[in-house]
């Protein structure tokens, strides 16, 4: 493979470091070389070190007469990647990309709208670098933070990669300059009574220098055995100095000026930091962390991927001087844990964020946009199903499915029919488009292989004939552009209008090329209305979804102010046929039931915010001991909690996959066909219909459940589930 560099050559930060780091492996993986705009520093540095390298001088940043010169050697040697860096590179690859027949791929190393500080070069050089982004197909984020940034604003996500920068930690030196030594050159006594604590950074506004400040003089009111450091320089140095003389201890906070010798000075202090409002994932965390030293750092960017709370050191929200200060007393008064957080970060960063892996993960990112670019599907999956609409059950079929699918293969390009097409894309990371735009759905399915009708109960009409109708166009519509079609580990029914019935069946005979269901009641019921294709019945995909763990959900608990102890679990919906007075029977049976078991209610609304009516309308009922969460929780939220509850009272069919899915036992409130399928695949009978239930009748039934054994096969339901993504393999495949 053979790659071009294109990249300013006056870079003296962060993306030259990046690519540094990147070319002195990447060199022996593929054949690379790096092109410069201008004799910078970034030039000047690249041609001490074995790397190839060219000039393609410009009089200035709008000169392109340099565009020839790079298509030109492009198109002449056979390169198969053009890869660009920063605003400057990203501007001109523009112009190359028209004279050229490869994929350009730029990396975004920052937030691109604060690259620029100055007025008038915001406003011209922020526009033009924007333009430019929009041009460029293919981009590496050097975060997931950064890919988010770019899908919130935008970009397609399958577009974008994600790549942590890397380091080569057999340069760190055995020894470095001893802290005495350091600290006289320096103009102060090293104490080892004393924590030291450090920053190197430049002395810009997004680099947060004046919250480190900040937080050192409220640390320094509570604690005489610390001193703060400061290694770095720039525009704000004045400014800082003052704001370091306000807070009553200047003598201990120590301005050391730009610094050369930066293991020497993370040899000399206990603790370091970074204070960044933006950051994408910066070296100067890898290199501290090479030396063994925790961090206390801003929870920002691809920081948290280094720095795990509790673990590696500890995280404060960006500009909250306050939080910092305490999260720095609490390690000042605690060494031991200083000392073993900064073996935890070392075997982190040395294990994951090695610049071997970082240059191996550009080599799959530079076959993965090769192959899209030559391709001319555009996808490989496109997933029909009700998504878009906030319910948790459904949305946890789409990430079940987007997660296995790129659990199978890495590169894998997934492509969602949604209500809500910018939301989906945000939170997936897939590509989305409009469920209900006829001219998007027959774009995105021309560029795709397979259609995916995946997950839940589509083909029914007891809602409504118009939802049935909808999907069986989508399943026509796939075919009639070319792509094979697979129902995805669907329920199926019921089906009950003769017209609906037959067109069903037609449709899936003649369209669909696979069929997995995940229950043995809607493989009779598709058998009943006439379909002769072949069926795999094998389980639903949420069944392979894991929860929040433990100290997450105890943060959550505590946020929502619910309290600690064993629970039950409550998901309950609106039904037409329920018994009129079902609300009460369930508030009263709960109620008892919890009272003579000593637990609590945590009501799990299920579709938001259609469910929170009728769960706090219940919870009122009960009264104490009964809570619904205020803000809408997650689908890993939703599993987590209910893993924890000793009984789970479940209406929403998923809520009872989750439970059982955890182990937990379960109580099916019936008004659905298919939760009595379900509650049979799945060998549990704790089961009352939802329009005969009744005080006495629901207590018996969650007795019965909670003295009962809990189902003990979960292993073989999450086997069979990941059956569903095999055969959407097979089907790329063939």
């Amino acid at each position: 493979m053979k790659v071009l560099h294109l990249i300013s050559g006056g870079d003296s930060g962060g993306a030259k470091t990046h690519l540094f780091s990147l070319l002195d492996k990447l060199k022996t993986m593929a054949d690379v070389r790096v092109g410069c705009l201008m004799e910078g520093v970034f030039y000047q540095e690249i041609l001490e070190k074995d790397i190839d390298s060219v000039l393609f001088k410009q009089k200035n940043r709008f000169d392109l007469s340099v565009v020839d010169d790079i298509a030109n050697m492009i198109n002449n040697e056979g390169f198969d990647v053009f890869h660009v860096h920063g605003a400057r590179a990203n501007f001109v690859a523009c112009f190359v990309m028209k004279k050229i027949k490869i994929p350009t791929v730029t990396t975004v190393h920052s937030d691109y709208l604060l690259d620029f500080d100055q007025f008038i070069k915001k406003l011209v050089f922020t526009n033009l670098n924007k333009w430019a982004l929009n041009k460029i197909p293919y981009y590496i984020a050097v975060s997931d933070n950064f890919k988010d940034m770019l899908i919130s604003r935008g970009f397609r996500p399958n577009s974008i990669h994600t790549v942590y920068n890397g380091m080569d930690f057999s340069c760190v030196p055995d020894v470095a300059t001893p802290k005495e030594e350091y600290a006289q050159k320096h103009g102060f006594t090293y104490d080892e009574n004393k924590i030291y604590v450090g920053i190197a950074a430049r002395f810009d506004a997004v680099k947060g220098v004046d919250v480190f400040i900040k937080a050192a003089g409220e640390v320094l009111k509570k604690k005489d055995n610390v001193e703060f450091l400061i290694a770095g320089d720039g525009v704000d140095r004045d400014k800082l100095t003052l704001l370091a003389e306000e807070t009553g201890s200047p003598g201990k906070i120590r301005f050391l000026g730009f610094e050369r010798d930066m293991y020497g000075f993370l040899n000399l202090i206990d603790i370091n930091c970074l204070t960044s409002l933006c950051e994408s994932f910066p070296y100067s965390m890898l290199e501290g962390a090479a030396m063994g030293r925790c961090m206390v750092a801003s929870r920002v960017g691809g920081i948290p991927s280094l720095v795990v709370e509790d673990e590696t050191g500890l995280l404060f929200e960006s500009g909250n001087y306050a939080e910092m200060a305490g999260k720095l007393i609490s390690l000042i008064d605690s060494p031991e844990k200083i000392k073993q957080m900064g073996e935890n970060i070392k075997m982190r960063a040395t294990t994951l964020f090695t610049n071997e892996n970082f240059a191996r993960t550009h080599i799959e990112i530079y076959e993965s946009i090769i192959k899209d670019y030559h391709e001319t599907k555009k996808y490989d999956f496109v997933i029909s199903g009700y998504y878009g609409f906030h319910n948790n059950g459904d949305d946890a079929l789409l990430l079940a499915i987007t997660e296995e699918i790129k659990n199978s293969s890495k590169n894998a390009r997934v492509a969602v029919l949604s209500q809500r097409a910018q939301e989906t894309k945000e939170i997936y990371r897939v590509d989305a488009v409009s469920r209900v735009n006829p001219f998007a759905l027959i774009k995105v399915m021309k560029n795709a292989k397979v259609l995916l009708s995946g997950g839940g109960s589509l083909l029914q009409d007891e809602t409504s004939s118009k939802s049935l109708w909808y999907y069986l166009f989508i399943i026509k519509l796939a075919k009639m552009l070319s792509l094979k079609v697979m129902q995805f580990a669907n329920g199926f029914g019921p089906v009950k209008r003769k017209f609906n019935r037959r067109l069903t069946a037609k449709v899936i005979n003649k369209n669909v090329d696979v069929i997995t269901l995940r229950d043995d009641t809607s493989k009779k019921l598709m058998e009943e209305i006439g379909v002769t294709k072949p069926i795999s019945v094998t389980a639903d995909p949420a069944m392979l979804l894991e929860g929040i763990g433990e100290g997450e959900l105890i943060k959550l608990f505590e946020k929502e102010k619910i309290p600690t102890g064993d629970y039950v679990t409550v998901s309950v919906r609106d039904w037409k046929h329920s018994a009129p007075d079902l609300e009460v029977s369930v508030a009263e049976s709960i109620k008892a039931f919890c009272e003579k078991y000593g637990m609590n209610v945590v009501f799990i609304p299920m579709q938001y915010p259609h469910d929170v009516a009728i769960s706090k309308r219940i919870a009122s009922l009960i009264g104490k001991g009964a809570y619904v969460p205020e803000k809408q929780v997650s689908i890993r939220e939703a599993i987590g909690i209910i893993a924890k509850s000793k009984l789970n009272i479940a209406m929403r069919l998923h809520s009872m996959i989750y439970s059982v899915s955890s182990n937990v036992k379960t109580v099916a409130l019936r008004y659905d066909p298919k939760i009595d399928g379900f509650m049979d695949y799945v060998g549990l009978d704790g089961i009352i219909d939802v329009e005969k239930v009744t005080k006495e009748g629901l207590e018996e039934v969650m007795t019965m459940a909670y003295e009962s054994l809990p189902i003990t096969d979960c292993e073989s339901l999450r086997e069979k589930a990941k059956v569903n993504t095999e055969k959407a393999m097979e089907l790329i495949q063939n």
